[in-house]
């Protein structure tokens, strides 16, 4: 039961995620990839009550992987492999990341321009 709606209200389906840190940087992430890799795109899923970024080479969707985001106490905010827990780096090396991100993949290495 939310402040927002009774405790058996339904809610749509359509509805938007509700907002977080980790769905924000996982938006950047989002918007940096679709900006900056060619070759790449992403889309934000739910997996198990957790909110992941789905990347997949737009050439060959069969190489995709999923990217988490957790807050670790030494390191902060930290983009991280969801199949293994491996760190990809901190959120603040958001470009960085998505560049790894398309290599692991395997994508075509040229870059978008940075409009």
């Amino acid at each position: 039961m939310g402040f927002d709606h009774g405790r058996h209200t339904v809610i749509a389906a359509d509805r938007p995620l509700p907002s977080n840190q980790r769905r924000a940087f996982l938006e950047v992430l989002h918007q940096v990839i679709k900006e900056t890799q060619a070759g790449v795109t992403s889309t934000l899923v739910l997996r198990s009550g957790c909110q992941v970024l789905f990347v997949f080479d737009t050439d060959n969707p069969v190489r995709s992987a999923e990217v988490g985001c957790d807050f670790d106490r030494a390191a902060g905010w930290c983009f991280v492999w969801t199949a293994d827990g491996g760190t990809l780096g901190p959120v603040q090396d958001v470009r960085a990341i998505a560049a790894s991100i398309a290599t692991a993949l395997g994508a075509r290495s040229e870059s978008k321009g940075r409009g």
